[in-house]
């Protein structure tokens, strides 16, 4: 881009990538640091909302927030970003996700609150010293900061989800996660995808009375700690969206996804607004998927989602609606690189499009205002998220791999607008970030005389080793490779660190599964070191195969 067109702010179909032409960077880029006001009156101070990613933070069977926790969540508050979400928090103890998840407690007392509490401070960004706010700023204050409530339902693992080995977790029907894929596998693949996941129970009534319960709890536990409102995960195959999609609800009572596939959700949500412990004025957001509503797990049209979200606007008790799809058996939420369907598409922005003027018939004069939209999914460059905004394809900005890969992504985006309305050369957050390499390897260390280039030298070697095997990873795994990366850089940034792209997606899966617990090393509990090395083979083995899987027999 030269500097004249730098000065004016207008993107180029070069190299930069894909853009609006009609798209001016200072004005509409702008728009990302104006304040939103929700339904509840709420007003974030800019559209950047920090979304939720799988953090694995906590020791094998779950708890709750600790000092690796506040660390990571204090560099997003000082950051910038308007909204800040929890990673899934999960409501039920024994429907975990991989074990080290965030748990809301069986029980509130006095005694559980205080590390939810300050949470809650680290990201409203308050003062450790003084307990004050963070100063208003044009385009930023005082974070929103929202817990993410989600039951794993079928999605729980064996043994790491919180259960006795092979006790098979609750779900909207007898179907096992990933079922319809299993047909295209080949015999390692079913074998370790049938012990990974059992076939669920069917909840009864009072199953489903009693998840309810759960997540109100964790609604009450969020409104007692300070926290400005809680997410309902309804997406990504976990319980709720089970209940929602006909390939994993054919009950045939009033919980049909044939006749009410939002009724699970719906008394939800009633029930939270329901809570005398909760304000009236608590933030309730709702996450749905845009893609996955066939019987058979192939791309049904949008007017079932749609119909969705009509519907949730009609209740008129929801505040938010984050729009994501996929789920972990068909996951094109994990690949934030999919393709396009024009030069000015996003992820899912077609659809969060839809929404937002389906949602427009309830912005009506004396009555309640509709959810706003929350668009998730490949919004890592800065000519994307102004064209969302400028064309009003919804009204925040769903952030979540770049703010790994870019921790200070806020003010380093608005230092760069700001630059170029000054007529100053820039070209920060125009290109994708820096994409995974595909052997699994990462890239080349600086030295080739280090540790790091000896793992890679096993890393290489071993997957030699894996291709003559004949077997291969279950759909469900060879989707975590990407994932695993990400969490493992989590880590890294939490401690003031950077992302490093010579660990390869091979390399943070042996880390990921690796015992030990991201406490502050100011923290008593923090791990003196980890013997490691006994788990290095498997590991590594299985790692392996999950980077290089996705090859089918």
């Amino acid at each position: 881009m030269s500097e004249s067109q730098q000065a004016n702010g207008k993107p180029t179909n070069g190299s930069a990538g894909r853009y609006f032409d009609d798209l001016d960077l200072v004005t509409d880029g702008r728009k990302i640091f104006s304040p939103v006001e929700f339904p509840t009156g709420h007003v974030a101070p800019n559209r950047l909302f920090k979304t939720a990613v799988y953090e694995h933070f906590n020791p094998h069977g779950g708890g709750p927030p600790h000092s690796g926790h506040y660390a990571l969540y204090r560099r997003w508050a000082k950051a910038g970003y308007g909204i800040i979400l929890t990673g899934n928090t999960m409501v039920a103890k024994d429907h975990l996700t991989l074990g080290r998840d965030l748990v809301i407690p069986e029980e509130i007392t006095d005694d559980i609150l205080p590390p939810w509490q300050r949470l809650a401070d680290v990201m409203h960004n308050v003062d450790e010293v003084t307990g004050e706010d963070p100063p208003r700023e044009d385009g930023f204050g005082r974070p929103l900061a929202l817990i993410q409530l989600s039951h794993a339902g079928r999605q729980s693992l064996n043994v790491v989800g919180g259960r006795p080995p092979n006790a098979p977790p609750l779900g909207a029907s007898p179907i096992r996660a990933g079922q319809s894929h299993m047909k295209t596998h080949g015999w390692f693949s079913r074998w370790l995808h049938r012990n990974m996941h059992p076939v669920p129970i069917e909840m009864t009534k009072d199953d489903i009375q009693n998840a309810i319960a759960q997540f109100v709890r964790g609604a009450e536990l969020a409104a007692r700690c300070g926290f400005d409102g809680v997410q309902i995960h309804g997406a990504h195959g976990y319980l709720v969206s089970t209940f929602m999609m006909l390939k994993s609800n054919i009950r045939t009572d009033e919980y049909s996804a044939e006749t009410d596939p939002l009724r699970f959700l719906r008394e939800i949500c009633f029930a939270v607004r329901a809570n005398k412990n909760i304000p009236e004025k608590f933030l309730l957001g709702v996450k749905i998927n845009s893609g996955d509503y066939a019987r058979d797990g192939t791309r049904a049209g949008s007017e079932r989602p749609l119909a969705h979200v009509r519907e949730i606007g009609s209740w008129g008790i929801v505040d938010f609606i984050e729009v994501s799809g996929g789920d972990y058996e068909d996951p094109e939420f994990v690949d934030s690189a999919a393709s396009f369907k024009s030069p000015r598409q996003v992820i899912f922005e077609d659809f969060a499009e839809k929404s937002m003027k389906v949602l427009a018939e309830f912005n009506k004069p004396g009555q309640r205002p509709p959810p706003l939209v929350v668009l998730t999914g490949g919004l890592t460059t800065l000519p994307r998220m102004a064209s969302v905004l400028a064309h009003d394809h919804a009204h925040l900005l769903g952030v979540g791999r770049l703010s790994i890969t870019h921790p200070e992504a806020p003010r380093q985006l608005k230092a760069s607008i700001e630059k170029r309305a000054r007529g100053e050369p820039d070209d920060a957050f125009m290109r994708d970030t820096h994409k995974l390499e595909e052997d699994g390897l990462g890239m080349p260390p600086p030295s080739y005389f280090s540790l790091r280039a000896l793992e890679r030298v096993i890393y290489y070697w071993l997957t030699l080793l894996w291709k003559v095997i004949p077997a291969e990873m279950p759909r469900i795994m060879c989707a975590s490779g990407n994932v695993n990366w990400h969490n493992v850089m989590l880590r890294s940034i939490a401690f003031g660190g950077d992302v490093d792209y010579t660990v390869g997606t091979i390399g943070a899966t042996v880390r990921f599964y690796l015992p030990g617990v991201p406490y502050a090393p100011s923290d008593p509990k923090a791990s003196k070191g980890s013997s490691w090395f006994p788990l290095f083979v498997v590991l590594a083995g299985v790692a392996i195969g999950v980077a290089l899987g996705g090859r089918f027999a």
